[in-house]
């Protein structure tokens, strides 16, 4: 079979208005960098709600943690966009603009525990798993009963994760659990244990840095550009106001801690071997639902993945998409991955 790859040539609060809640706006038709003042707006436009990570249930005992959600339109039906490491849901606000109203696609954004505007706790095992219990907890809170799946970074571990439970439920007997599944975007995320390439002085580094020297990273402008310039291709024109959006997302509750937290997320992948390998869940799945597989031409993290899946898979009818730029292509191509993200949806919404 023939490679199968796609080439590329709005919304804000629930009432579907762009007006106040919208986190970036287009400025000669280009989206500018997100002001500091867009970050409290963003988060203005959801909520945080009670979460008990212990009933792996949203509500529950006084004291629970607050994570927080947005949504907009009708939630039994809407896309779920899983936030990337380290900014969280906030990464999305540049691309909202450009995705059609919350009347063509219902929408939910989510910070996971330990990232954006929900909670921070030291004493939290932080993983995939414990990811992937949320999401799952908020699609019964909000009663979701069909969803795509689109996800950035290392929020393609927790539809590894989910996808597999779906399995493994099935094979107990079980109910499958969860919504149903229209279709599954993976962009710029880990797929195969073998294929994770992070550079040495980010997440590798990160996981093993004590806690004094993760604080100190996540306090100092100066430092965290230094290190995570990385996220941004070499020829896009950052500004200090997108690399202090992803900051001050990160120190929101004095998170700053989480960069360490969470960073060992590749790590958990490989450690789980053929169980998360996206591989054998695209196998078990594609008759199921489609796949979407995107990668940035030069995403320093997890280029290797996209090539990986085009020599596995596209012969089995996995779809491929490359876009221009580096790692945070939410940032630097919001536009044209707002136009995949709605090309795909429209094409399998049932």
């Amino acid at each position: 079979m023939a490679t199968n790859t796609l080439a590329l040539s709005r919304s804000g609060s629930e009432s579907g208005s762009t007006t106040d809640r919208s986190a970036s706006r287009d400025v000669g038709g280009a989206t500018r960098p997100i002001a500091r003042d867009d970050v409290s707006a963003w988060y203005d436009g959801g909520e945080r709600i009670p979460y008990d990570p212990t009933r792996r249930a949203i509500g529950g005992r006084e004291g629970a943690l607050r994570v927080f959600v947005r949504t907009e339109g009708d939630t039994s039906h809407a896309v779920s966009f899983l936030p990337g490491y380290p900014d969280g849901s906030i990464g999305w606000a540049k691309v909202l603009p450009h995705l059609p109203a919350a009347s063509v696609m219902p929408k939910l954004f989510l910070d996971y525990v330990g990232m954006g505007d929900s909670d921070k706790p030291w004493d939290y095992a932080y993983s995939t798993a414990e990811r992937t219990d949320l999401i799952e907890a908020i699609w019964r809170d909000l009663n979701v009963r069909s969803t795509t799946l689109v996800a950035f970074d290392f929020s393609s571990l927790v539809v590894l994760e989910h996808l597999r439970r779906r399995l493994e439920r099935a094979a107990r007997g079980e109910s499958e659990g969860g919504p149903e599944i229209r279709g599954v975007f993976i962009f710029n995320g880990g797929l195969f244990t073998d294929g994770h390439s992070h550079p040495w002085f980010t997440t590798p580094v990160l996981r093993r840095l004590p806690e004094r020297a993760r604080k100190r990273l996540g306090r100092s402008f100066t430092l965290f550009k230094l290190t995570t310039r990385v996220m941004w291709s070499k020829r896009y024109a950052l500004t200090d106001a997108e690399v202090r959006t992803v900051l001050d997302a990160l120190n929101r509750h004095d998170g700053a801690f989480y960069l360490g937290a969470a960073a060992g997320f590749a790590a958990d992948h490989r450690a789980q071997g053929e169980r998360l390998d996206f591989g054998r869940l695209f196998m078990a799945w594609r008759e199921h639902f489609p796949f979407l597989v995107g990668g940035s031409d030069d995403d320093a993290f997890e280029h290797r993945q996209v090539d990986l899946a085009e020599q596995r898979l596209t012969r089995f009818g996995l779809a491929i998409a490359r876009l221009p730029g580096g790692h945070l292509t939410t940032c630097e191509e919001p536009r044209a991955l707002a136009e995949l993200i709605a090309r795909f949806e429209r094409d399998n919404a049932r």
